[in-house]
């Protein structure tokens, strides 16, 4: 006999028979658990078979439960393999390689998927009696799968939301994910769709509860855990079997707790003004709540700095508590962006690493920081919307500067620019204590990276920051330090900058110079002239004023619209013309 006939051979063992030894160890409690589990599920499977497939609009819908029939639940006893048992002719079929395994995190069971025949045979003292044959079928349906994965306790419905609960940490199941998971052809009778619309119908009619308690808001570690939703740490509670949780780290209280007072002196260290310490800090406790659904998405996030700041370190220790998605921007436009899109799927938070200039882009981080879903193709797949609920955070040393859209959502974080003339080694020593307190060597990685401790510390303190401020989140306006020197400002913002330094006026009124140079500089462009111009805060609009001989006018002007950017520029500007001195 082939190898591959002995894995599928079925036999008809009596367990009666003595001389047949008990494959492996077990307990009657075990026993007694497993059969339950079968029971149940035997019980869901009556039930879902009963249903009123009428009623499910789909052409197909009559074909489900005739897949269904061939579903037989393995039972198990002390021998090593499963059997089947047949209640017309009493036998029990022993099934060496089952069709499918489910496993629902506190039990297992197994699924003889085929056809069970009878037929009349004659046994060895010639009389005439009912033998079971069975007729395993090659493969089981994709979507016959998810059913029993939902009948099974595997997968689970709260809300409008389905999860994969078998873990001690729970996965929000989209299209994309169920098709990773069911291996879902882009081609066949039932795709993702459809397979998410039937297990939503079955759910209307049986409304089965979780085998495990759906713990949407709470972050489970070792010795602690973080409830979201309460709002409080709850200390010397480990993980319970029962539980399946938003967010599982393998850290101890007292170990995130010691690096509490560094996490404090990284941010003094870094962050260029109190309103920037107080968005930074926000920032985490605000990702969490709209990844776990407790708030909405909202905002986005922008760090600037020049280079060698802590923008990227701190990056990399706070995305480590998300499902993070690393973006390149400019993969998202063109031919093959659809693939891309699809890459960023469940991500919790959406990370533009060293970002170059955001000009151009408003249009895709429109989408980004604003979008709950979006339409993308994966590769060798069909069209499906993918789930884009992650929080934007952009990492960038270029100018900021949105269009009114983008800047209301925006939440601004300027790190402090490291001192001029500052030496590679006196940079090194500064960080060198967070770095070696905040990561660790990894075989996967060249460079260290972020311990679990740490980035959990991160969110320990943001939350206690939250707790201060009575668990309400308002982020402040923050103005980046896009300009540093008078080199980096236009020449038509150099002219209104030195002319309010010099007449201390707030606006600059129209004239024939000024016309001149910003038609040199920007042409016909006027969207590119009103965006250089908010950049120092001013607006075209009419300004009335008096002239010499108290008569007044009203002439257009560029007029100080953004007092805060105003602020902003005309300081770096008086600044470094001292400093040219």
């Amino acid at each position: 006999m082939s190898k591959k006939k002995d894995d599928l051979e079925i036999l008809n063992w009596d367990d009666e028979v003595s001389y047949v030894k008990p494959k492996r160890i077990v307990n009657k409690e075990d026993l007694e658990q497993q059969r339950k589990s079968w029971e149940r599920l035997e019980n869901n499977l009556k039930q879902v078979l009963s249903i009123p497939w009428e009623e499910f609009d789909n052409i197909d819908s009559a074909k489900i439960p005739q897949k269904l029939d061939l579903v037989n639940v393995l039972h198990r006893d002390e021998f090593e393999w499963q059997y089947l048992p047949v209640k017309s002719t009493g036998e029990k079929k022993r099934i060496k390689r089952p069709s499918l395994h489910l496993n629902n995190g506190l039990d297992s069971v197994s699924i003889f998927y085929g056809g069970v025949n009878t037929k009349a045979e004659k046994n060895d003292e010639g009389e005439t009696v009912e033998v079971a044959t069975l007729k395993p079928e090659k493969e089981i349906p994709r979507h016959i799968s998810a059913i029993m994965d939902y009948l099974f306790g595997t997968i689970a419905f709260q809300g409008e939301n389905l999860y994969l609960v078998n873990n001690k940490k729970f996965e929000l199941l989209s299209e994309m994910k169920m098709s990773e998971r069911y291996k879902l052809a882009k081609t066949g009778r039932f795709k993702v769709s459809e397979v998410m619309k039937t297990l939503k119908f079955i759910h209307s009619k049986l409304r089965l509860e979780s085998v495990k308690a759906i713990k949407t808001a709470v972050i489970a570690c070792n010795d602690f855990q973080i409830d979201l939703k309460n709002k409080e740490i709850i200390m010397d509670t480990p993980p319970n079997p029962k539980e399946t949780y938003f967010k599982v780290f393998e850290v101890d209280y007292e170990d995130c707790m010691e690096l509490l007072p560094l996490v404090m002196a990284f941010y003094d260290e870094t962050m260029d003004h109190k309103d920037s310490l107080h968005n930074a800090t926000l920032q985490v406790i605000y990702t969490m709540l709209v990844a776990c659904r407790l708030d909405t998405k909202r905002h986005f996030f922008v760090s600037k700095s020049f280079p060698r700041t802590g923008k990227s370190f701190r990056q990399d220790i706070i995305s480590k508590l998300f499902e993070s998605k690393s973006i390149e921007l400019s993969n998202l436009i063109g031919g093959v962006s659809d693939i891309h899109w699809a890459g960023l799927d469940g991500g919790q938070m959406l990370v533009v690493p060293e970002s170059g200039s955001l000009g151009g882009m408003d249009r895709i981080l429109k989408i980004l920081a604003t979008n709950p879903t979006h339409k993308a193709r994966p590769q060798g797949g069909n069209p499906i919307d993918i789930n884009l609920s992650g929080v934007l955070s952009i990492d960038t040393n270029e100018k900021v500067s949105f269009s009114s859209q983008l800047e209301s959502r925006a939440v601004n974080i300027a790190f402090h620019d490291r001192p001029k003339g500052e030496k590679t080694k006196e940079r090194e020593a500064i960080f060198k204590p967070y770095w070696k307190a905040f990561t660790t060597s990894d075989p996967k990685s060249s460079n260290l990276v972020p311990t679990e401790a740490a980035s959990v510390a991160f969110l320990i303190h943001s939350f206690l920051y939250w707790q201060s401020e009575n668990f309400k989140i308002n982020f402040r306006r923050v103005e980046m330090n896009n300009f540093r020197s008078t080199g980096d400002f236009g020449e038509s913002q150099s002219y209104l900058l030195e002319h309010q330094r010099t007449t201390g006026l707030t606006y600059t009124l129209v004239n024939p110079e000024l016309s001149e140079i910003m038609t040199l500089e920007f042409g016909r462009n006027k969207h590119a002239r009103t965006e250089s111009m908010s950049e120092i805060g001013r607006k075209y609009k009419d300004k009335k004023w008096r002239d010499n001989q108290g008569n007044f006018k009203v002439t257009k002007a560029w007029v100080i619209e953004d007092a805060l950017k105003a602020q902003k520029a005309i300081a770096i500007w008086i600044e470094s013309l001292m400093g040219d001195d």
